[in-house]
């Protein structure tokens, strides 16, 4: 266990380490950019808020590792390119290299961006949103992943964590605070908050701004799984012969609608993969592929001893939270997302097409 409360600075950048050593006040980009507060953190990144000091705007700095800065220069700023024409994605305005202790680190300037879905089902009870507002969510994502898709490009963490609201900066919130451990000094996170409240009204909802972010497993072209990735337990991702594609981020897409109706995940992200995949085979009620029937993870399935008597479909399973037409119609929507066989899901454009959808996209006007 990392005795780091954040970034672990002691991961080499060898190993995909070599975080940016940031504090506040500090400047970015020969001054261009003052830190004033930490947004968050992954494995290969920090996002920090900062004060443009020519304008004064309030941006994001995505501050990459040593070990992951000539990979985002290599794919994500290629991708951020097609990202920019997207109107519901966060854009990368622009890059800039910073020099540390570490080595050198390239970095984003984006908008920033408040309160993700994730932090928002939270607040719910159940951790459940309601169903119109998981119909606007979902939506906004199916036309994001349309056009992506359009250009071969895959977004590879369809999760609720990247999913975001505009943010609300309120000055009079808590000031950062530093944990300091084996002499690096960590900024805690304070992610910002939105004017979002989860149990809004459908004509509020309506006019909800939705952002898709975190284009740090973006992928065009060759399309290569990522050992740490789960794919929110995407079945071609389990198999030996692991493969993914833009399909898989419509079935993160399913996995997400149902997750936020529900409150939990429609599958357990344990156990043997062939268990794991015939479990998915009952509950959506689809074949598994014959082909896969050969992978090597695929050898101890047997079809007798997994008959699926014991596992809840997903139509059940959304039944126990909604009206019986609304878990009917629900169902449709993602059983399509979330087939096995990934040439065989709905694809992005039929998502947004889907007739759970069909006044998801209207405004409060309507």
């Amino acid at each position: 266990m990392s005795p780091f409360p954040e970034e672990c600075f002691d991961t080499s950048p060898s190993d995909g380490g070599g975080f940016y050593p940031a504090l506040i006040h500090q400047k970015l980009d020969n001054e261009k950019y003052e830190i004033i507060r930490k947004l968050g953190y992954g494995r290969r990144s920090s996002t920090w808020l900062v004060v443009d000091a020519s304008r004064g705007d309030l941006l994001a700095v995505k501050t990459f590792t040593v070990g992951a800065s000539e990979r985002a220069k290599n794919i994500e700023l290629r991708i951020s390119k097609a990202v920019a024409r997207v109107d519901d994605a966060q854009r990368v305005l622009r890059g800039f290299w910073q020099e540390s202790k570490a080595g050198t680190h390239l970095c984003f300037v984006m908008p920033a961006l408040g309160t993700s879905v994730e932090r928002l089902a939270n607040e719910a009870e159940y951790h459940r949103l309601p169903i119109h507002t998981v119909q606007r969510i979902i939506y906004v994502i199916t036309r994001v992943l349309k056009t992506l898709h359009a250009s071969g490009i895959m977004h590879g963490a369809i999760k609720a964590d990247n999913i975001y609201f505009p943010a609300n900066f309120d000055a009079s919130e808590s000031k950062p605070t530093t944990v300091t451990v084996k002499k690096h000094t960590t900024v805690i996170s304070q992610p910002l908050s939105s004017r979002i409240k989860w149990n809004s009204k459908p004509k509020i909802v309506a006019d909800w701004s939705i952002y898709v972010g975190n284009f740090g497993h973006a992928q065009k072209g060759a399309y290569e799984v990522e050992r740490k990735n789960d794919y929110s337990s995407a079945p071609e991702t389990l198999l030996k012969d692991a493969s993914c594609s833009p399909q898989t981020d419509i079935w993160m897409l399913g996995f997400l609608a149902y997750t936020l109706l529900i409150g939990n995940s429609p599958f357990a992200s344990y156990g043997p993969s062939y268990r794991r995949i015939a479990t998915m085979s009952a509950s959506v009620g689809d074949d598994i592929p014959k082909t896969w029937f050969s992978d090597a993870k695929m050898k101890q399935y047997n079809p007798d001893a997994n008959d699926g008597s014991n596992v809840v479909s997903i139509e059940a399973g959304l039944a126990t939270v909604l009206r019986k037409k609304d878990a009917k119609e629900a169902a449709a929507f993602i059983k399509g997302c979330l087939r096995l066989d990934p040439q065989n899901r709905f694809t992005a454009k039929e998502c947004k097409e889907h007739e759970w959808l069909a006044h998801a996209g209207d405004c409060s006007c309507c």
